[in-house]
């Protein structure tokens, strides 16, 4: 993310802190349903650093925004801005939202959210996490298969590809094809989202294991991709649509904020 630059956050920094290093831990925290970065998204409003302390405060996209997955996105901000070098506590704030004062106390204080949400607590997050994981997954392997599509390899030629047979220069990634040639396909950060995704669910990622697997790390076959691709654009205009959704509310709240 060298270079990018996040205007509308209000920033408080000491000189000796690289905001870009803040920046670079937000890029790693998700809107659990929408699988993109909160930051992205729009929704961190300010970040204060006095002495060792760090104040965050988020403002999601409506006030009754469902108290599992902005407990989810508070706990991943603590904990990713803990690793930033020199800040040794982390506050999240929440702006108008409904369950501010109980998701505060129970984030700051490390509380899982059973302890904090004890009558209202009817899933394991964990379990919930990976639901959104698993749907990112194949959010993020519909756009790597539309890549190759667009270059013009068929969809037998994808199902044999091994990961080996990828290859990334600079900003962009390239890809072996059956007859040895090497074809530019697109954005680098395209295929590395989609293995970043893999890892994280210990799937398989050496270079021999297949390009395209399903989310039990089974290997897809050119019979089955094309009813695959089906699916899987459906969950992928599905997390557009609620992207669209939540970024649209949430500038009407800052417009009327």
């Amino acid at each position: 993310m060298e270079g990018k630059m996040y205007d509308d956050v209000r920033l408080s920094l000491p000189d000796t802190l690289d905001q870009e290093v803040i920046f670079r831990q937000l890029e790693r925290v998700l809107d659990p349903e929408l699988d993109e970065p909160i930051l992205k998204l729009g929704f961190v409003k300010s970040i204060e650093v006095e002495s060792d302390h760090l104040t965050i405060e988020l403002h999601l996209p409506t006030y009754w925004c469902a108290p599992n997955f902005s407990y989810m996105m508070a706990e991943d901000t603590r904990r990713e801005l803990l690793t930033v070098g020199g800040i040794h506590d982390v506050t999240v704030r929440l702006k108008d939202h409904f369950a501010a004062k109980t998701i505060e106390a129970g984030v700051n204080t490390g509380k899982s959210f059973s302890q904090a949400f004890p009558d209202e607590a009817s899933e394991d997050l964990c379990q919930l996490s990976d639901l959104f994981l698993r749907k990112g997954y194949i959010r993020r392997q519909e756009r790597l298969l539309q890549n190759l599509k667009s270059v013009g390899l068929s969809l037998e030629e994808i199902a044999v590809r091994r990961i080996g047979d990828l290859y990334f220069e600079g900003e962009s990634y390239r890809i072996r094809r059956n007859d040895g040639r090497i074809c530019d396909v697109g954005e680098a950060e395209v295929a590395r989202q989609y293995f970043q995704r893999r890892a994280e669910m210990n799937l398989d990622c050496s270079p021999a294991a297949p390009l395209i697997i399903d989310l039990r790390g089974r290997e897809v076959t050119a019979e089955q991709l094309e009813k695959y691709l089906i699916r899987a654009r459906t969950v992928r205009v599905a997390l557009q649509a609620n992207g669209s959704f939540c970024a649209a509310v949430l500038a009407a709240r800052k417009g009327k904020n």
